[in-house]
């Protein structure tokens, strides 16, 4: 279903541990663009993208790249008021998209084309534009993403390899978002500088575990918002449990880092700008505070510590989680346990099913002190919902 995914990972580095985040879209594209953990500006909940702006003085990673003479482009969700550095930018209005412009004519009989296919069509026009020249593009697809609307070419595929209908849907909005990173990095290859750009794949949450139900929505089909599946993992979007923020997570950059790699210490999306910046000889701006690593010495053997961070942090509207190591300390997502936190060794328990609270008081305590230690930096979010 995925084959150019696929062939992405095969070719670059997988990372098992990789983290969004945020399990939700608005703070996970946000943590993405800035760098840092997005509730130092005040963003935790999907309405703050509406409420807040990344101060002036804090650069997002498109105007970090642009000043070190980088051609900028984000093409896609964005979840924020503004293309902040872009010189080209083709995204949405508080969040929303049209999916399906190619089903309704403009006034002059024009068919706009199917949303992702349109995405991906100015990321290849932009690398035409721009192959001669260093450039950074934000490809951020809607898809896979409800309402769960597809081509009917491509769900006539997912239909014929007897996928269900809903099923069929999404796994044909997940093929259009395959079909798209394909005819990048073939635009990459024809254009001969694909061993001179890094790409880096990413999701921005786990597979949505709702439970709202849809208008016309037969009651044999299965629930019109799980659609994904979290595999082992627990939970889903929304939701810090690994299921929510645990997301596929792969850089390529042939003949730099290691071809076939699987890296497994734990790493954060906001990773990509600190890396992105050193790929590119470029200096942290002035005023810019990050908090991601750059991978590319871990990946390549050449880290001079274990892994590029000690601990991890996740905070949504009532819940936390803290990563050390193989430790997990997390909110209890269960009926009337709210306030209850769980300890978890991901090791022997990716699932999160075994609390090792009692086992282990002293992890505990010690990953509760943490979090309230880093929490306490952070403002209130812009949504008015406290982060402490």
């Amino acid at each position: 279903m995925t084959p150019h995914i696929d062939k992405l990972a095969r070719e670059g580095v997988r990372f098992t541990d990789g983290y969004a985040t945020a399990a939700v879209c608005g703070p996970s594209r946000s943590g993405i663009i800035t760098g840092t953990y997005q509730q130092r500006f005040g963003m935790q909940a999907n309405p703050d993208g509406n409420r807040y702006t990344v101060p002036a003085m804090h650069k997002v990673m498109p105007e970090a790249l642009s000043a070190a003479g980088y051609k900028t482009g984000m093409f896609g969700k964005w979840n924020m008021p503004q293309g902040k550095g872009a010189e080209e930018l083709f995204t949405e209005a508080n969040g929303v998209m049209d999916w399906v412009g190619d089903f309704w004519p403009n006034a002059d009989g024009r068919f706009n084309g199917y949303l992702t296919d349109k995405l991906t069509r100015h990321a290849v026009d932009f690398i035409e534009k721009y192959k001669d020249v260093p450039f950074f593009i934000y490809l951020a697809y809607n898809a896979p993403h409800n309402p769960w609307q597809a081509k009917l070419s491509d769900r006539n595929e997912t239909i014929a390899q007897l996928w269900n209908e809903p099923k069929a849907i999404y796994a044909a909005m997940v093929k259009a978002v395959d079909d798209g990173v394909g005819r990048v990095l073939d635009r990459l290859y024809k254009d001969r500088i694909d061993s001179r750009t890094l790409v880096a794949f990413v999701s921005d949450n786990g597979p949505d575990s709702g439970h709202r139900p849809q208008p016309g929505w037969k009651a044999e089909w299965p629930n019109p918002v799980v659609m994904g599946d979290e595999g082992a993992l627990s939970g889903g979007k929304n939701q810090l449990a690994e299921g929510g923020i645990r997301v596929p997570f792969i850089m390529r950059w042939p003949g730099t880092i290691p071809r076939g790699e699987v890296y497994t210490e734990p790493v954060m999306s906001f990773d990509f700008y600190t890396t992105f910046l050193a790929a590119a000889g470029a200096d942290i701006p002035s005023g810019t505070d990050l908090s991601g690593a750059n991978l590319l010495p871990f990946v390549r053997g050449e880290a001079t510590s274990r892994r590029p961070h000690d601990l991890l942090f996740w905070k949504s509207k009532r819940h936390f989680a803290v990563r050390w190591g193989d430790w997990k300390l997390s909110t209890v997502y269960a009926r009337g346990s709210e306030g209850g936190v769980a300890l978890y060794n991901l090791r022997d328990d990716i699932g999160e099913r075994h609390d090792q609270s009692t086992m282990r008081p002293d992890i505990k305590r010690n990953l509760l002190d943490e979090y309230r230690t880093w929490c306490a930096r952070m403002p209130v979010s812009a949504s008015g919902i406290s982060n402490c």
